[in-house]
């Protein structure tokens, strides 16, 4: 019988593959650290919602609604992968493709235990390196 995790904001037994501990570890973490309610979260947001030619999903989605944001311009989008999975710049190459269809305000790189995070300075529209998100509440 295969390995099963909880996953809370789908509410159902997901199977418990390496990027899977990955994925659930960032949603613990997004909803105990950043304080996000459970109900602004999507998991395998379908990119599909915003440009219909796609057929890709990001791993995590934390709307923007409460800011009036339309569903293009997440507050967080991130991107979860296994250990050993991916390089860096895969995941780059990974993420440009998911940035032609999201503004995220945010983006989260999760690769195994590794995070990076960044920030859209909304002047120059590009991403900057920041330390860690601030608390959902609070931003």
């Amino acid at each position: 019988m295969q390995k099963t995790l909880y996953d809370p904001i789908r509410k159902k037994d997901v199977p418990a593959t390496p990027e899977e501990h990955v994925r659930q570890a960032t949603i613990r973490f997004l909803l105990d650290v950043v304080k996000v309610p459970e109900h602004a979260i999507t998991v395998e947001f379908p990119l599909g919602l915003v440009d219909p030619k796609s057929d890709e999903r990001a791993d995590i989605v934390v709307n923007n609604f409460r800011e009036g944001a339309s569903i293009d311009r997440p507050w967080l989008m991130v991107e979860c992968k296994a250990p050993g999975e991916y390089t860096w710049p895969e995941l780059q190459v990974q993420l440009n493709r998911y940035l032609k269809i999201l503004t995220p305000k945010y983006v989260m790189l999760a690769l195994g235990d590794a995070t990076r995070y960044f920030v859209l300075d909304p002047v120059g529209k590009t991403f900057k390196s920041v330390n860690s998100l601030p608390e959902y509440s609070n931003s």
